[in-house]
């Protein structure tokens, strides 16, 4: 199986853990889903469940309970936040973690934010592959348009 393959499968593994999400939990943020991939297995998932908990990359870790594998990759289906909120920046639990690959279904639609977490994770070394699966991971929250931190 071809790489862009085994990545979109993944991911619409990641797809199926987002919809496990309550949209009227997650609001007003969107319902997001990870998956952790070590040796071509899912050895770990995660959701956004509630605003204010971890987000779906946090959650993915935690119910992993220990440090990934080298060589492991995170399926996410929407970019991981780079800002410091409530629960931190999802692009330091994944640098922490020491995962080297991140593989992104649908960009963060905030403007300002937009972008952001792919190239933290980038300029720290990791490869990141951006729109795997972009129209399912995106249609996981219609009209959701982002946060601004203006507003």
């Amino acid at each position: 199986m071809e790489q862009i393959q085994r990545d979109e499968s993944f991911m619409r593994a990641a797809v199926c853990e987002a919809v496990r999400g309550d949209a009227v939990k997650t609001s007003p943020n969107p319902r997001v889903g990870a998956v952790i991939v070590e040796d071509g297995e899912i050895v770990a998932k995660g959701h956004f469940e509630r605003d204010g908990g971890p987000h779906a990359e946090r959650q993915a870790l935690e119910a992993l309970g220990r440090k990934p594998k080298e060589g492991a990759v995170i399926y996410v289906t929407l970019e991981p936040c780079s800002t410091q909120g409530r629960t931190g920046a999802c692009t330091d639990a994944i640098l922490e973690a020491g995962i080297r690959r991140v593989v992104v279904g649908a960009s963060d639609p905030t403007e300002e934010h937009r972008g952001n977490g792919v190239r933290v994770l980038e300029a720290a070394g990791v490869e990141v592959v951006s729109g795997v699966l972009d129209l399912e991971c995106s249609a996981l929250n219609p009209g959701y348009r982002g946060h601004s931190t203006g507003v």
